[in-house]
Parts: structure tokens; sequence; C-alpha cells
């Protein structure tokens, strides 16, 4: 944010001729400079026509940037003359007066709104998947399987695509640096399967059950015995998942992972909410390393 003026040149070859600009010096100085760069589209004007831009008028403003971004909207033109850095346009007096207003109420820009709970945790599902690989993610996933984020991997290629392509092992279009096979990018993750187990001989138990393998591979490898899944929930994070579950509970977490007498319906409950508090804690996380930076993630590796 810098604090200048919003100027307004107008030429004598045509009244409604109007160059609008921002500058954190004295527009008297950029009115000079506009006249005699014929590299420019203004100085080329000159250079044409002969006429020199002469200074219409100038208000200060708090937020160049934002003061000349709120003038062009303000116009109501689908394209903006400011694009390629031309500013050039023919409007009526009225016009612009209504434009620099706006400019000049305009004030400072406002901070960007606070990013949902979910685009956070989805960075970090995205961020996990993509270590050790040579490829980062360029801007916020705002959906894993729908949207479309862009990439760079680290031989500076760039392209667009689905987030959940890359998550599970899609490389680099073009180099192919990346490319990984799912079980390999799950076992990288780290991620989980937390399962509530009930047994049919023993009413009134349940058990929390958590695997690092598939929920198809741990059942038919029978990891669980006589226990049979009732409800089960993909996991980022496994072990705060499965902290979280007692908490919300209320109940201290079994050493052993044992049968615990407990109400099922509570524990179904928690299991439904789960996916929404793990979102948040999982955000915070996130938006900790990433208004502190790299060096508070680095201070909390070994």
């Amino acid at each position: 944010m810098k604090a200048g003026y919003i100027y307004v040149l107008v030429h004598p070859s045509d009244p409604n001729l109007y160059k609008i600009g921002q500058t954190v010096r004295a527009p008297q100085e950029r009115l000079a400079e506009h006249n005699g760069d014929y590299a420019k589209h203004a100085g080329q004007i000159v250079k044409e026509t002969g006429q020199k831009w002469v200074l219409k008028t100038f208000i200060p403003v708090p937020d160049t940037d934002f003061a000349e971004a709120v003038f062009w909207r303000a116009t109501g033109f689908t394209e903006i003359p400011g694009r390629g850095g031309v500013e050039i346009e023919r409007m009526e007096w009225k016009l612009v007066e209504a434009c620099l207003k706006a400019a000049e109420e305009a004030g400072v820009k406002p901070p960007p709104k606070p990013l949902p709970d979910y685009v956070y945790a989805n960075n970090a599902w995205m961020k996990k998947r993509l270590e050790g690989r040579g490829i980062a993610l360029l801007g916020n996933v705002k959906s894993k399987a729908s949207g479309r984020n862009d990439f760079q991997c680290s031989n500076g290629h760039v392209w667009r695509t689905i987030p959940n392509n890359v998550a599970e092992g899609e490389g680099c279009p073009q180099c192919g640096i990346g490319k990984r096979s799912p079980d390999e990018i799950r076992k990288a993750a780290n991620s989980g399967v937390l399962c509530l187990l009930i047994h049919p001989d023993k009413p009134g138990l349940v058990k929390i059950g958590l695997t690092y393998k598939t929920l198809q591979q741990s059942q038919a490898e029978n990891d669980w015995g006589d226990w049979i899944v009732h409800r089960y929930r993909s996991v980022e994070e496994p072990t705060l998942a499965e902290s979280l579950v007692w908490q919300m509970l209320s109940h201290p977490m079994p050493n052993e992972r044992e049968a615990v007498k407990i109400d099922l319906h509570a524990v179904e409950q928690a299991f439904r909410e789960l996916h929404y508090r793990l979102v948040r804690e999982i955000a915070l996380a996130e938006v900790t390393v990433t208004s502190c930076g790299i060096g508070c993630a680095s201070a909390k590796s070994p």
C-alpha cells in the first residue's frame, strides 16, 4: 500500500481523450515523463500529433493501487484500459469526475477475508501429498475433486489440473517429475482409517480401531478379528482424529484400544461430528504455519 495521487491528463487533440495514472511523486513529474517517452502509448500520441498532454487534475489517495482499481471499476467498462499499462480512454468529463469521486472515497483496500477452514485443511492435505515430489501448489485448494489448481514442478513447468489427480500420484505432464503410485502417496501421507467396532456377542461394548492400511486391506487381513466395522472415517491426521473422538465422548483414551462400555449412539454421533472437528484443528495448524512462515514449520521439525 502506497499513498500518492491519482492524476488525469487530457490531450488537446481531443477534449474527451484522457490518460489516468497513479504516482507517489508529484503528478507534474509524471506529466513530463509521459510527454517525453515516445516508446509508450501516451508519448506516441504526442509524437504523432505534435501536441503534449496537459494535467487536468489530481487527487491525493492513501492507497494508489486500490484507488486506481476503484476508478476503472466505476467507469463500468467491460475491458479495463489499464491492462497493458495504457490507461488511455475516451470518456465524458462527467464520468471522469464521478470515477475520481469514487476513487477518492475508496480509502485503503480492505484486508482479504479469511479463508474457510476447509480450504486451509485442503491445502494441508495437498501439501502432505507433494512432499519430496518436486511439485509445488500454487494458490488454494477450494475443491479436491471438482475444482482446478495450478501446480509447478522443480523444472519450472506450470500446469492446471484437478488437485485430486496430483494427490493420487499424477506427475508433471511435461517432464514426469513427481509421479508416484497411489500406494506410495498414501504411505507417505500417513493417512489412516478410524473404525467404530462392535461385537455381536458383546452388546454395550465398543472399540475404536485405527489402521494405516486401506479399509479393504484391513478387513481382508482380518485385523479386527470377530469385531465388526460399524462406522468408519478416512482421516488425514489419524492420531489427532482418534484423540478428538475420545474428547467428544469425555472419556479417557484406552491405552491398548481395548473395548469399553459406552453408549453406542454417543460414539456414532462423535463419528458424525469428527470430520468437522478434524478440519477445524487441521485448519488452525495450517493457519499458524502459514502466518509465521517456513521458519516456524522448520522449528517444529526434529
